[in-house]
């Protein structure tokens, strides 16, 4: 089971969009109160550069979140989408320890809201670029690549008529993308390099408010707002519905896969998130959200250490807490509760170091006593005459042994 581990504050308004950085080195909570980010081993906030608290102003309201790290510059790296149409791109200054302004984008035409923003991608192998996908309002798909040094390049830019676009989201295994109807249930295939079309399936859900797709791209869940259902990508199979508390208003909450595709978290108004088995259906646990009302974000990440979920307040003109839960790899017999609000992120460390420790004390232990030994054998005769005497002993014993093999030594 999910113990609290924390509890960020710093959010001044409304969360809408929570990311965990590769590593679940940071966390960024974006809505309209801007965009906060915490380092997930201090649990402090982060400077942001060019920060401005004003939810009227759509440029700084974000409504969507991802990150990169690109392991050769081992360089992290924020992407926000305003509400205002702007891509907003922040590397992490390991040296000066704040994040700084990379690039921002301005796409033509402008002022239309981005709805989502997905990665091909989250590790950046060495050489490579990154992949990004972003939707915005004007039912537009715009796919581009990014460098680590930040030089933020079009690929493709389709619009397709007679389409409601809420999100786009790549196929983790072909880079094609799949973009996801509000209202009338279609599911568009993209092609990785045009942008051309590749398939056009109906029947999905009706309405989608918010989509998520699992690591494999086998399956996708969409917010119908009464419910979550789950579907198969390729053939848009029916599979489950998941039903959480009976909703008050029925705006789109997230939901996400986690552990592995094993089970789903999601957000409900009723002042916390549900964590459901994917095989079952069932609800598994409640993860309270201390102020209650709305949880409209969740997300979820997968570290050394157990598996996180953070979920955040979505109330309006409020500040909002970021609620961070772990559940230990180890069976639960053997795990051990973190309920601490202060604890580590990686407090499992001092149990490996204990192990370490006990092993390097055996070996020390071991080596200095073959170290006394030869050290009597050098400088106290009488052990020599001993040892010679008892191996003499040995070998009579045994050669009048038929039978018995004798290894010189």
């Amino acid at each position: 089971m999910y113990q609290h581990l924390t509890t960020l504050q710093g959010a001044r308004d409304a969360v809408i969009s929570l990311s965990f950085s590769p590593q679940a080195k940071f966390i960024a909570a974006a809505g309209y109160g801007g965009v906060t980010v915490w380092d997930l081993e201090s649990f402090e906030a982060i400077p942001i550069p060019n920060s401005i608290y004003n939810p009227r102003n759509p440029d700084h309201v974000y409504a969507a979140s991802a990150w990169l790290h690109f392991e050769q510059a081992d360089r992290y790296v924020l992407l926000l989408g305003s509400q205002g149409g702007t891509v907003s791109i922040l590397q992490w200054d390991e040296k000066d320890k704040v994040f700084r302004s990379m690039v921002r984008v301005i796409p033509v035409p402008s002022d239309f809201q981005v709805l989502s923003i997905d990665v091909y991608q989250a590790e950046i192998a060495i050489g490579k670029l990154a992949r990004v996908v972003v939707a915005t309002s004007d039912d537009r798909t715009t796919v581009s690549s990014l460098s680590s040094s930040g030089e933020f390049r079009e690929i493709y830019s389709v619009s397709v008529q007679d389409f409601t676009l809420i999100a786009a989201r790549f196929c983790k295994k072909t880079a094609d993308v799949y973009a996801f109807e509000l209202n009338g249930g279609t599911i568009l295939r993209l092609d990785d390099k045009s942008g051309d079309i590749k398939s056009n399936q109906k029947y999905g859900p009706d309405p989608m408010g918010t989509v998520c797709t699992d690591d494999s791209s086998e399956l996708f869940v969409a917010c119908t707002g009464q419910d979550f259902q789950m579907f198969r990508l390729d053939t848009i199979e029916h599979i489950r519905t998941f039903s959480g508390p009976e909703p008050v208003v029925l705006f789109p909450k997230v939901v996400t896969f986690a552990e592995d595709g094993t089970v789903l978290i999601a957000g409900t108004d009723k002042g916390r998130a549900v964590v459901f088995d994917v095989t079952s259906g069932a609800k598994i646990q409640h993860l309270k959200y201390n102020k209650g009302g709305l949880v409209q974000p969740v997300a979820a990440c997968t570290t050394t250490e157990g598996f996180l979920v953070a979920i955040a307040g979505s109330t309006m003109q409020a500040s909002s807490d970021v609620e961070i839960y772990i559940k230990s790899h180890l069976p639960t017999s053997t795990s051990k509760s973190n309920g601490n609000a202060g604890a580590s992120l990686h407090c499992t460390f001092a149990d490996r170091s204990s192990v370490f420790r006990y092993i390097f004390m055996t070996l020390g232990i071991l080596l200095m006593l073959h170290g006394l030994y030869f050290l009597a054998l050098t400088h106290a005769p009488w052990v020599c005459y001993c040892t010679v005497f008892l191996e003499l002993i040995y070998d009579v014993t045994f050669l009048a042994i038929p039978g018995t093999i004798h290894v010189a030594s």
